[in-house]
């Protein structure tokens, strides 16, 4: 097949987007497809385009062999809505002007959010003469409606018609979980439409088993003095829907035990704020680093002991699986998840860790401790977690359902 990749995020920017869809790119190039992407000049998170990419409004370059065609998009530092609606819709224009560049295709697989790509993807479709296929990764405008960030009863209504619209632009439509296929055919998507493919994980990167993890570990630990502690860490996106209150909130409750670190590392719309409230609390047990390319993630996975992360409590968090979970899992970390819905179930389920109620701090400083006192549960939830990934969620076999879902949207 020639596929069309529009993302909005990519390469050499970090997070869990951009490692899943060049993931996908390189697995359709080893399996002999022709994939091209059509993205925005990297400006994520910082809000600010690298050096490297101001001097034109269109630039061509091949990552991992990978043709890659980059459009102009608007882009300030902070996390005023207007500034982030900015930038969406800014590259939601412009990404046209990579039509020439891209040639023929046999389908286009637009990545939402920002779900307004949804509307240069279907154009792209129709010039293309391809079908569209959209992967949902996250429902919009569910959430900004539910964060309270749309709250005007005519925007909510001309947010939700364009909902339709895409979806009924859409050949196929990819979920990531069951969740959330059961409400977008509850919102009228016919169900033979919708593909289920989880969110997944290089769990041969993700290995905690290899001598580079075991070496990394130790590097890492002494590069940010963790000494023997057993270390806590967050590593992902810091938006306000992970609860990081919450876990700031536990790292607090267990600051009198010197035994245990919290190693939190990403940047966001939250993340000025989490700095603001680990200076202002004196929470001398929380380090914090900046968003780390994908390739030191192993590093800072095997220098943990665990792994925490929280969701606050909204409809739309309880159809969501954080890519942070399954990471995770996949180096052999078992996870205190503060939260309900799909990622809960998988954690207990799984064996993988302790899930506990949202929004509940202490039940989350609670399993923490019990966890840093129990190297033995540790290992045995570590693999538990391990198991489940290579079962169910390696990138491998997730790739392979996206490859599936282009080609019948194809027809083939």
């Amino acid at each position: 097949m020639r596929v069309l990749i529009v993302t909005h995020h990519y390469p050499p920017e970090v997070g869990a987007p951009q490692t899943r869809l060049s993931g996908t790119a390189r697995f359709l190039r080893d399996r002999g497809h022709d994939v091209a992407v059509a993205t925005a000049m990297p400006s994520y998170p910082t809000g600010t385009i690298r050096p490297a990419y101001r001097r034109s409004p269109r630039l061509s370059q091949r990552i991992d062999g990978i043709q890659v065609e980059r459009t102009w998009t608007f882009a300030r530092p902070g996390s005023a809505i207007r500034l982030r609606l900015a930038n969406q819709l800014s590259f939601t224009a412009s990404a046209l002007a990579a039509l020439p560049a891209v040639g023929p295709r046999d389908v286009v697989l637009v990545e939402s959010p920002p779900l307004f790509l949804g509307f240069t993807g279907a154009l792209f479709s129709a010039a293309l003469r391809a079908p569209m296929v959209l992967h949902v990764s996250d429902l919009w405008p569910a959430v900004p409606i539910e964060l309270g960030a749309l709250s005007q009863p005519q925007a909510i209504q001309a947010a939700r018609l364009f909902e339709r619209g895409v979806y009924a632009a859409s050949r196929r439509l990819i979920v990531v979980t069951e969740r959330w296929h059961d409400q977008l055919a509850a919102q009228g998507v016919q169900p033979d439409k919708i593909d289920l493919v989880t969110n997944g994980v290089d769990a041969n990167f993700l290995d905690p088993n290899t001598e580079p993890a075991r070496a990394e570990r130790a590097t890492v630990r002494s590069s940010l003095g963790l000494q023997d502690k057993p270390v806590v860490a967050c590593i992902g996106t810091v938006s306000y829907v992970y609860g990081y209150d919450t876990i700031l909130e536990a790292a607090a409750l267990l600051a009198s035990d010197p035994r245990i670190q919290f190693l939190i590392v990403g940047d966001g719309s939250q993340k000025e704020s989490v700095s603001q409230t680990v200076a202002s609390r004196g929470l001398t047990n929380v380090t914090l680093l900046p968003a780390q390319p994908h390739a030191r993630i192993r590093g800072l996975l095997a220098a943990a002991d665990l792994s925490v992360s929280a969701l606050l409590p909204m409809p739309v968090t309880r159809g969501q699986l954080p890519v942070r979970i399954l990471e995770a899992m996949a180096m052999a970390r078992p996870v205190v998840f503060g939260g309900e819905g799909v990622a809960s179930r998988l954690v207990t389920e799984s064996g993988a860790g302790i899930a506990t109620p949202p929004s509940d701090p202490a039940a989350l400083a609670a399993a923490i401790a019990v966890l840093a006192a129990d190297p033995a549960r540790r290992e045995q939830m570590g693999a538990a977690g391990r198991t489940t990934i290579m079962e169910r969620f390696n990138r491998a076999t997730v790739a392979a359902k996206i490859e599936a879902s282009l080609r019948r949207a194809i027809g083939r």
